[in-house]
């Protein structure tokens, strides 16, 4: 098994919550925040095997500090994104001096669940030794969700077809989303710099994915994902949470 890098791109400015501290440190359970879901998937390993990269700003000192409950069990190394690189890829390419050979990117203000006994070392462990990439993704056909998500089509045999960050149109291409990512560090730049276009809105070629090892990776589909970035997604996990 290889050493796993484990991303956390922390520098976005959380202005849809608004709240007078970092997003990811927002308590969503009595002894929980929301960063520690990223967290809680390696609590089985040690620093000898998972490392954490956290990308912020100047502005996130609070979870810096945060963050140290961790320190006796993990290496964590934290840097600032790039004022010259922009949304979360910008983030993400800011980290590239710390890389692994083997990297996972987990957004900090979401909530993702795997099948019951899967272990998301294993997983992508397994995956990168096929592939090199590897989408973790949730089937998802509301039009309006894939409107504001990285979206997909996967095949039956679970490879990913195709990607487009946040479709207004030919919404009908696409029946799933990306919740998180893994690569080897030699398929970042070519990988991130195709989605990248994307999220930028950058012309691209129509079949561009296909010369990239996005194209035909196996896919790791996950049993739910919820996006706490907004004030309803809040309230409607709190409300479950009450009725529960």
């Amino acid at each position: 098994m290889s050493k796993l890098t484990v991303i956390l791109p922390a520098a976005g400015k959380g202005t849809r919550l608004n709240l007078p501290y970092p997003k990811e440190i927002m308590k969503y359970e009595e002894r929980k925040v929301l960063i520690d879901n990223g967290f809680d998937f390696f609590l089985d390993y040690g620093r000898k095997d998972v490392e954490f990269v956290v990308v912020i700003n100047e502005h996130k000192l609070e979870l810096v500090n945060y963050l140290s409950k961790y320190k006796d069990k993990f290496n964590i190394s934290f840097t600032f994104q790039n004022p010259n690189e922009y949304e979360y890829t910008g983030a993400i390419k800011s980290a590239r001096s710390l890389f692994g050979e083997h990297n996972v990117v987990l957004l900090p203000d979401t909530i993702m669940k795997l099948r019951p006994g899967k272990d998301l070392f294993t997983l992508v462990d397994n995956s990168l030794l096929e592939t090199g990439f590897t989408f973790l993704y949730k089937k998802e056909n509301n039009k309006d969700m894939l409107k504001t998500k990285g979206a997909l089509f996967v095949n039956d045999e679970g490879n990913v077809i195709d990607y487009e960050d946040k479709p207004q149109e030919n919404l009908d291409r696409y029946n799933a989303f990306w919740c998180a990512f893994a690569f080897r560090k030699r398929t970042f730049d070519v990988c991130m710099n195709f989605m990248e276009k994307s999220t930028l809105n950058l012309k691209r070629l129509d079949d561009e994915i296909t010369n990239t090892p996005i194209f035909g990776s196996k896919g790791i589909e996950v049993l739910d994902y919820v996006d706490l970035g907004t004030w309803s997604e809040i309230r409607k996990l709190m409300n479950e949470k009450i009725n529960t």
